[in-house]
């Protein structure tokens, strides 16, 4: 009872302090249809997510509105604290305050929440996250990361006719005119699927590993490169990392294919194990014990028949 008050307590506060705070940010934002619209096109990729996951989706609503509240509020704080005495000394000129230690910092601060759900999520046998659990997580930690900086810088995300046609799914894509720039929702998104995948399945496949460390080297190797592109003259180098991320369409096509994936792939692992279709209502709406038997019959297929048997 008392955990479950002090849940509700860490959704309560941060809204009420956005409520309090949303004048503020609509005379700092360029308005509040600017910043509404942030946040809805931000939303609109969260959704799209939710749903493609939620055969396999194990956690609630107030978890998800958690990652939202620490992107927004305390993981931008965070960065700023880390980045900003470096950029001061060095200069906003400097191609290694703003297009390295920047960059870097902020993907592995937007990690921190995400590292922490999964630690602690994967400590039991018996009740397991998916690795679709970990995507939106990570995705809505770097959905409130975006809205807030965008917010601060008085900017709009690219829109649904920005980038056709992954815009239509993704309308928080931008353009700097020589790269597509994933941003902070993607970054983070495919960054903690990656990681969430190499803690889950690390006792079924020998190489899934892997996962953690190539997402982060995609995510911060675009961000890097959209950084130093944004200066008048780029460094060489710059041009070498465009290409290999496919002028920064890969970490979007690697998010995109990491949503089918946690979509068929964990689905047919639910129903090999016994657990069985929910209708309509029941992915949308789950409830508390539907959640508890799919985190069971993930165990199952993530550490193997030494756990406990499956709910259904």
């Amino acid at each position: 009872m008392v955990m479950r008050i002090l849940s509700w307590l860490g959704i309560i506060i941060p809204a009420v302090t956005l409520l309090i705070a949303l004048p503020t940010l609509f005379a700092t934002g360029g308005g509040a249809g600017m910043v509404l619209g942030n946040a809805a096109e931000a939303g609109w990729v969260l959704v799209l997510i939710a749903l493609a996951i939620a055969p396999v989706r194990t956690i609630g609503g107030k978890a998800v509105a958690g990652a939202w509240f620490a992107g927004f509020f305390g993981v931008l704080s965070l960065a700023t604290l880390i980045a900003r005495p470096v950029v001061n000394r060095l200069g906003a000129d400097s191609v290694f305050a703003v297009a390295i230690w920047a960059p870097v910092t902020e993907e592995l601060a937007k990690l921190l929440p995400v590292a922490l759900f999964l630690l602690l999520a994967i400590r039991s046998s018996r009740a397991r996250p998916s690795a679709g659990d970990a995507l939106l997580f990570g995705a809505t930690v770097g959905a409130g990361f975006a809205v807030y900086e965008n917010t601060l810088y008085a900017r709009a995300f690219g829109g649904f006719g920005g980038n056709p046609p992954l815009s239509l799914l993704v309308p928080t894509l931008q353009s700097d005119g020589s790269m597509l720039v994933g941003g902070h929702l993607v970054y983070t998104g495919l960054t903690a699927f990656g990681l969430g995948a190499a803690l889950a399945y690390r006792r079924r496949h020998r190489l899934i590993w892997l996962a953690a460390p190539l997402g982060f080297a995609v995510s911060v190797t675009e961000h890097i490169t959209a950084n130093a592109l944004s200066f008048a003259e780029p460094p060489a180098w710059a041009g070498i990392t465009q290409i290999l991320t496919l002028d920064g369409y890969l970490s979007t096509l690697l998010l995109v294919a990491g949503v089918a994936a946690v979509a068929i792939v964990e689905r047919r692992s639910l129903r090999r194990v016994g657990l069985a279709a929910t209708g309509i209502r029941e992915t949308l709406r789950p409830k508390r014990e539907l959640l508890a038997g799919r985190a069971a019959a993930l165990a199952y297929v993530q550490c193997g028949p030494q756990t406990s048997e499956v709910r259904s």
